[in-house]
């Protein structure tokens, strides 16, 4: 099967906890837990509605590899139903050999199905982003829980703007990037680079905030991310989320058995 591109769902889906509050026990227990909760938010919140199941965006990928420019375009949709648990889809509109692909998401099976096949496909979760498989783990990373802070600096940038930088490190083994520096905007809250390294401290990836955007009611998230790869340093992909809608989605459309008929 070609190569896919797998945006950040199946990271992005698991940061269900609520922006809107930090408990009071993490914020006691750490002083700077409050920061990566609201850095959390900022950067996610408008994925998330208390009101709503379901959310349904579209996120442009513009990718620089060594053997050239690819680009490709995903719409992707999640929702939460307390009987059927947490439900994922990811269609590809662009470009044209990838227009119809379909991948499903249920629990722990991931299913693929496009036009050219009479039932789907169950496939594993080891994605590629046009060759690069960290992009799905670098996008979606949440920084309350897995992360504490082991420095922090507040000062003033050459752009001019007030920042705060915090030096984190993972709380367990298994998060794949054990070492981070985020620094962020002091008044928003909204980090405007992240570094990502090993447990040695080599960097591994270099990611920049370009911009960010809110939904109707004020919630926010970031519209633009370049990540930069800093192991291939050719590989620079750039994600540009939009259409963000809220909405109760009918559970139909997760059902892999229905792909086709």
């Amino acid at each position: 099967m070609k190569k896919v591109i797998l945006f950040t769902l199946v990271a992005l889906i698991g940061l269900t906890f609520s922006f809107n509050t930090v408990a009071q026990d993490d914020a006691e227990a750490d002083p700077n837990a409050e920061l990566l909760a609201a850095m959390d938010f900022q950067r996610f919140a408008a994925y998330f509605s208390q009101e709503t199941p379901g959310t349904t965006f579209t996120v442009e990928i513009l990718a620089e590899r060594p053997d050239g420019s690819k680009a490709a375009t995903v719409q992707v949709s999640f929702a939460f139903d307390p009987e059927q648990g947490q439900r994922a889809r990811i269609d590809y509109l662009t470009p044209e050999e990838l227009a119809g692909d379909v991948f499903i998401i249920n629990g722990d099976d991931i299913f693929f199905w496009n036009p050219d096949l009479i039932t789907p496909l169950k496939v594993n979760g080891q994605f590629e982003v046009f060759g690069d498989a960290t992009v799905a783990e670098v996008v979606g990373i949440g920084f309350q829980g897995a992360y504490e802070v082991t420095e922090r600096s507040d000062y003033t940038n050459d752009d001019g703007l007030d920042v705060i930088e915090l030096n984190l490190v993972a709380t367990r083994e298994e998060i794949a990037f054990q070492q981070a520096r985020v620094v962020a905007n002091a008044e928003t809250m909204q980090p405007i680079t992240l570094d990502l390294m090993d447990e040695n401290g080599d960097l591994l990836h270099h990611n920049t905030f370009e911009s960010y955007d809110m939904v109707e009611d004020g919630r926010p998230f970031f519209n633009r991310q370049l990540l930069d790869n800093r192991v291939v340093p050719v590989n620079q992909t750039l994600l540009i989320v939009s259409n963000i809608v809220n909405a109760s989605i009918d559970f139909s459309i997760f059902d892999e058995t229905l792909l086709g008929v």
